[in-house]
């Protein structure tokens, strides 16, 4: 079965709560992509049971070998005999891990860059690379979603310190943006926020402002709206994170 795409609009309901305007929602749902099948891909649940001994991933069960924590460099195989995993184990849990599709290219690498900081990289089928996230203390801070031909679906990117994101992006197969997102002042925590029409042409474009005292992100100033020509559809005034005036 394909992949259907609503990441982002998760990822906006819970950055924003409930300050971004319903109608985001509905305009993002227009834009779903399906991610082409690789064969062989995802052939094998078991792939990712191996997180649960990795720590630094929230892992907390311990791998035992012979009635003991497995300690050194540990392999397990598909029934083929061809290697389905590779870690090094340390009192039972992972420091360091590959694991391989059935057809045999990477299919995740994870390594610890120090005692809390890590990195996984996971794979399609195909050998393009599918996701590579970073993270410290448990927590992703970085974070990228790439479609079975290589291309850059998704993008997130975490204040280190402060519940929000600073950076999220959302692309098409082609490589068109969808939706963008940046923190233009850190000061102020005040972001911009772009949407696109399917092929490329500017959809809407306005700012909104994190507020610490309320938790949330609320939208400010004049918001446009463009036709897909782009010609001016509509522009919004928002006081308190509600519409005021339109034109």
């Amino acid at each position: 079965m394909g992949l259907r795409i609503l990441l982002l609009v998760c990822v906006l309901l819970m950055f924003a709560g409930h300050s971004f305007a319903q109608d985001d929602v509905a305009l993002l749902r227009q834009d779903e992509y399906t991610m082409p099948e690789v064969d062989g891909e995802d052939t094998d649940p078991e792939l990712n049971r191996y997180d649960l001994f990795n720590t630094l991933l929230g892992g907390d069960s311990l791998r035992t070998c012979n009635g003991f924590p497995c300690s050194g460099w540990v392999e397990d195989r598909y029934p083929d005999g061809s290697l389905k995993h590779r870690g090094m184990y340390a009192d039972g849990q992972l420091v360091v891990y590959r694991n391989y599709h059935p057809n045999g290219t990477l299919e995740r690498d994870f390594k610890a860059l120090d005692a809390v900081k890590c990195q996984m990289r996971t794979y399609h089928a195909n050998s393009q690379l599918k996701s590579e996230a970073r993270y410290a203390n448990g927590l992703v801070f970085l974070y990228e979603d790439h479609y079975t031909n290589g291309a850059l679906r998704y993008a997130e990117e975490r204040h280190r310190k402060e519940p929000y994101f600073i950076r999220m992006d959302l692309y098409s197969p082609k490589g068109e943006p969808i939706s963008l997102l940046r923190l233009v002042d850190r000061k102020r925590v005040k972001f911009e926020l772009t949407d696109y029409h399917p092929g490329g042409s500017l959809r809407s474009t306005g700012h909104a402002q994190y507020d610490q005292r309320r938790m949330d992100t609320r939208r400010i100033g004049t918001w446009k709206h463009y036709f897909p020509d782009g010609t001016l559809e509509r522009e919004e005034d928002y006081v308190g994170g509600r519409v005021h005036a339109v034109r």
